[in-house]
């Protein structure tokens, strides 16, 4: 067995499916072989920094590893990126990545590649040989699952025809062992859920499983604490009572009202970053328990008074207990909380805005009232994007995929697309801006119609960037180089092979379910909701 077919028969083995790429003259033999001779599915995105957002889409949205490929050189350096936004939303992907030939020192696409990757903060797993190949990337997989990070899987061109040795090597990571709880950090946290008047329970993207969502069910009831979610746990909790939603920046103003009355916070699986704690607003005059299943999470933000090292499941059940054990009395705090809509976002007022648009907040209730209700959610990055994250549902935490931790726009289709091709039988809805897809969304849409992908993409068009713009108009400059013409955007989505609505008045936004009902599922169907870019409420 060849190199490249050792690795191509390793990724369909373990699972790698879908594998997104662009192939090169370095990794075209692997991706051929993966799905011709050993039947995986492959997508061929239209960049390279769209390989590993699909990758990304993926893992987000099923919870497991996703898997991308390229070429050398440029190729790589296109994936910059994307890399970052996976490093920082600590999303585990194997990107496997060709490298020039070490001979070969005049190759035009010769680079640095190590340094490339190092640069992202993405891990490095070289292959070292034919014979150690399928040994490497098993690693690299473990690694990435392990790290909950992206690793590069870096592989020499010219070891691609060698003989191999194909032997299967495990890619699982064995489970945290649930060590028994106890000592000094037990007794403070028991002691500080005791002494509190007013807990809060929060639960973050660590702690999204099944079993961790019924302990910390159990836990906030036993307590008397409403609970709550960071931004990508967001829906976790859905259908019990005094459920705060999201613990941050973003907080409903009934939410907000709670989470400054109370005196503790208990946070499982929540990185506590700037975001969940509304810059450190949230945590004043409160006493914070942090649990977390890895050692290197815990004070990696905000500092608690109590860390404790278990999975989030059975440190609550451990809490419970002994809170039981002791007989502590509940707190009292939810007897005086409204059981239900403490997460119900300020609706705003609709404003005036200028003829053919419609007012943000009005869409933006409406679509997601029309839009499918069991959808797969992705949300690009924009000013638009702050609103959407406290009215946009989806049925759970992963089942919404969000591209916005680089703060870059214009990553969303290609997550989506990735989406689309781990859970084809539900629909995938794409919110993003003009600007993001203008930027990088539009690169990818014929990818969507070549895959067969009904996604929907709601485009929020004020025709401008408009984060730049309010700074603008703040400062009283005016916004001229911030503002563009862009061509007529379901125009473009049916030259591109897919279809699309404009919604421009309140009518068209009436008609859109009608539209959506005629649409075809195999193909992108675009939602130009045209704004005014001076009445986007934000805040």
């Amino acid at each position: 067995m060849k190199t490249h077919e050792a690795l191509a028969k390793a990724l369909r083995d373990g699972g790698a499916h879908p594998l997104f790429g662009v192939v090169g003259d370095a990794n075209a033999y692997m991706v051929d072989a993966y799905a011709r001779q050993m039947g995986g599915r492959y997508v061929a995105m239209a960049n390279e920094s769209g390989a590993v957002l699909a990758a990304l889409g993926a893992a987000q949205l099923s919870g497991g590893t996703g898997f991308a490929t390229v070429t050398h050189g440029p190729a790589l350096t296109n994936c910059v990126t994307a890399l970052v936004e996976a490093v920082k939303s600590n999303t585990p992907l194997v990107l496997l990545c060709g490298d020039t030939p070490a001979t070969d020192r005049e190759n035009l696409q010769n680079v640095d590649q190590h340094a490339v990757i190092r640069s992202t903060g993405t891990g490095l797993e070289q292959m070292r040989s034919p014979a150690t190949a399928v040994a490497d990337l098993a690693r690299a997989v473990r690694r990435a699952r392990a790290e909950r990070r992206p690793i590069a899987f870096n592989m020499p061109a010219e070891m691609q025809w060698e003989e191999a040795d194909g032997t299967p090597v495990s890619w699982d990571v064995p489970p945290l062992v649930s060590p028994r709880i106890e000592g000094a950090g037990l007794d403070d946290a028991i002691g500080i859920i005791a002494a509190a008047r007013a807990p809060v329970v929060l639960a973050g993207r660590g702690a999204v499983d099944g079993a961790s969502r019924d302990a910390l069910t159990r836990l906030a009831q036993r307590i008397e604490a409403p609970l709550a979610t960071t931004m990508r746990a967001r829906h976790l909790f859905a259908g019990e009572d005094h459920v705060l939603g999201v613990h941050g920046t973003v907080s409903a103003p009934g939410a907000s009202d709670a989470l400054m009355r109370a005196d503790c916070l208990i946070a499982f699986g929540a990185s506590l970053n700037f975001h969940t704690t509304a810059q450190g607003s949230f945590l004043k005059g409160k006493r914070v328990i942090q649990v977390m299943d890895r050692a290197q999470d815990i004070g990696a933000n905000a500092v608690p008074d109590v860390g404790i090292l278990g999975n989030p499941s059975d440190v609550a059940e451990t809490f419970l207990y002994w809170l039981d054990e002791a007989e502590i009395p509940a707190s009292g705090f939810t007897r005086d909380l409204a059981p239900h809509g403490l997460d119900t976002p300020d609706m705003g007022q609709p404003k005036p805005v200028r003829d053919g648009c419609v007012d943000f907040l009005t869409a933006l209730d409406r679509l997601d009232a029309i839009l499918p209700a069991d959808r797969s959610l992705v949300t690009d990055a924009g000013r638009w994007m702050v609103r959407s994250y406290g009215r946009l549902t989806a049925p759970g935490p992963l089942d919404h995929v969000t591209t916005a931790s680089f703060g870059s726009i214009g990553l969303g289709m290609a997550a989506a697309i990735g989406a689309a091709a781990t859970r084809p039988e539900r629909p995938t809805v794409l919110f993003c801006g003009d600007g993001g897809f203008m930027l990088g969304n539009l690169a990818e849409l014929n990818t969507a119609t070549r895959e067969g992908l009904g996604i929907i993409c709601v485009i929020f068009n004020d025709g401008s960037y408009g984060a730049e713009h309010i700074q603008f108009r703040d400062r009283q400059i005016d916004p001229a180089i911030t503002l563009f013409d862009w061509p007529d955007f379901v125009t473009v989505a049916r030259a591109l092979g897919g279809d699309g609505h404009v919604v421009a008045s309140l009518a068209e936004l009436e008609a859109l379910p009608a539209a959506l009902d005629a649409r075809r599922h195999d193909r992108p169907f675009l939602v130009d909701v045209k704004l005014d870019p001076d009445q986007v409420t934000t805040w």
